[in-house]
């Protein structure tokens, strides 16, 4: 069954794109069930030498699903359109909402694009992207009560990959600047937080990868390149926090068990002079590893398995 204002507000749309037919705007609208809302809004800049191959491709599957309106507001609009856009959504369960905003969409050789797909009940997810080039993003939620928000701008490449499957999942991705190799979250499992923050990033995306129920990981990277951080947590009640400032770092947490802690923070490093390296692993219980390097070329490796061990290293 498909609700009655999304079609009439859909069929608007489709009016308006047929009067600028160089524009090429298009809206599709899907949806089976009951109590489900689309709204939408796309803006064509006629005053540009470029055509507009703006799209849209909603489908939602299930009752009471919201592309906008209740508990995300504002729906998926796009904007000043120029070159290839598009963005993709598609629900199917209940109660889901979702929220794409993509504003001035500029997209030189193409492309904006952006993509929620949510399968379960009571997901919620927002993805807004600022462009002036590129731009790619990804948010995939499978199963209940999950929350992902992930937020863009470029004066280049930027990309994001996440992906929840569970229930109770939580995250947040937020990039300024340029990212050529694209950070990703994935969670498998229940409860779990996580959470990455890039500001200037020309290259080297953080990856956080969780599995388990109730873990908790964070990455913070300011005016870096070359600089990784790699988390990966299997197990219950983890927590793991790596920040970067400067180039060429390398941060690596693996944590395998439960209630462990992990933080590393890095600073200094160039282009011209090595940053530092930092490799944490943990298997066990209610272990701590803190690693603190200030400077250039320091490596700090720590290994803890059993349970309830301590480290910490400050080098500077």
């Amino acid at each position: 069954m498909k609700s009655a204002f999304s079609m009439i507000f859909a069929s608007t749309i489709l009016a308006c794109g047929c009067q600028l037919a160089l524009a090429q705007s298009s809206v599709t609208v899907t949806q089976q069930g009951t109590g489900n809302a689309t709204f939408a809004e796309q803006t064509v800049d006629t005053s540009t030498d470029f055509d507009t191959a703006t799209s849209l491709a909603i489908t939602q599957i299930g009752n009471d699903n919201h592309v906008g309106g209740p508990g995300a507001t504002g729906g998926v609009r796009q904007l000043n359109n120029s070159g290839i856009v598009s963005a993709q959504i598609q629900q199917e369960g209940a109660g889901n909402n979702a929220s794409v905003t993509q504003i001035d969409n500029f997209g030189g050789i193409y492309p904006v694009t952006a993509q929620i797909t949510q399968r379960g009940n009571g997901n919620s997810a927002t993805l807004t992207q600022q462009s002036t080039t590129d731009l790619t993003a990804e948010i995939i939620q499978n199963g209940t009560g999950n929350q992902a928000d992930l937020a863009q701008q470029s004066s280049g490449t930027a990309s994001a990959r996440t992906t929840q499957n569970g229930n109770g999942n939580k995250l947040t991705l937020s990039q300024t600047g340029t990212a050529y190799e694209s950070p990703s979250i994935t969670q498998n499992g229940d409860a779990n937080t996580a959470s990455i923050v890039i500001d200037q990033n020309p290259r080297g995306g953080p990856s956080i990868l969780q599995t388990g129920t109730l873990n908790v990981a964070s990455t913070v990277q300011s005016a870096q390149y070359g600089s990784t951080i790699t988390i990966e947590q299997l197990g219950t009640g983890n927590q793991a926090d790596a920040s970067q400032v400067g180039d060429e770092h390398q941060a690596d947490i693996q944590q395998n068990g439960s209630n462990n802690l992990a933080s590393v923070n890095q600073l200094g490093g160039t282009l011209t002079v090595a940053g530092n390296s930092a490799l944490v692993a943990q298997t066990g219980n209610s272990n701590t590893a803190i690693v603190r390097q200030s400077g250039q070329g320091y490596v700090a490796n720590v290994s803890q398995v059993g349970s309830n061990n301590y480290t910490s290293i400050y080098q500077h």
